[in-house]
């Protein structure tokens, strides 16, 4: 065999670990997204040091990028990414300490986080999680109550 010949036969075989498919290409623009949106937040925490956040509430912000990170147009169709981190960033700081104001805070100017934009975002984010609960109302139809209160809450 010839030169040529070597290199053909070696690149027409694939490696298993270089198989691309619609699957592994998604999953790689999902980490790719997600590791943007984590460089803006940190990038945030840099510009919001005046709220002294905490390494736990830092650790917070993550945990909601990671959860929401890949549905933002949910939490509000026309906010940027970073005004949307930002209300994720407040949200924490607000539950610590509920009297912080946003039209306080330059911050919040800049980004366009408005109290309105802000509850939109908190409302779909508190939506969200009662979706995922498994706790629900008393007068919901959707489970027998009588059923789980003999058995101790278990189907």
């Amino acid at each position: 065999m010839t030169g040529i010949e070597d290199l053909l036969d070696k690149y027409s075989t694939r490696v298993p670990y270089e198989e691309r498919s619609e699957e592994t290409d998604k999953n790689r623009k999902r980490k790719t997204r997600l590791n943007e949106l984590h460089k803006i937040c940190d990038e945030l925490f840099i510009e919001c040091k005046i709220l002294c956040l905490s390494s736990y509430q830092k650790e917070r912000v993550h945990w909601l990028i990671e959860k929401f990170g890949n549905n933002f147009k949910s939490l509000h169709g026309q906010a940027k990414k970073e005004t949307i981190i930002l209300a994720f960033i407040f949200y924490i700081k607000k539950i610590e300490i509920s009297k912080i104001r946003l039209e306080d805070y330059q911050i919040t100017r800049e980004y366009n986080l408005t109290d309105n934009i802000f509850e939109i975002i908190i409302c779909r984010i508190c939506e969200t999680f009662i979706m995922e609960s498994p706790i629900v109302p008393y007068a919901t139809t959707v489970y027998d109550h009588e059923i789980l209160s003999r058995n101790g809450g278990e189907i």
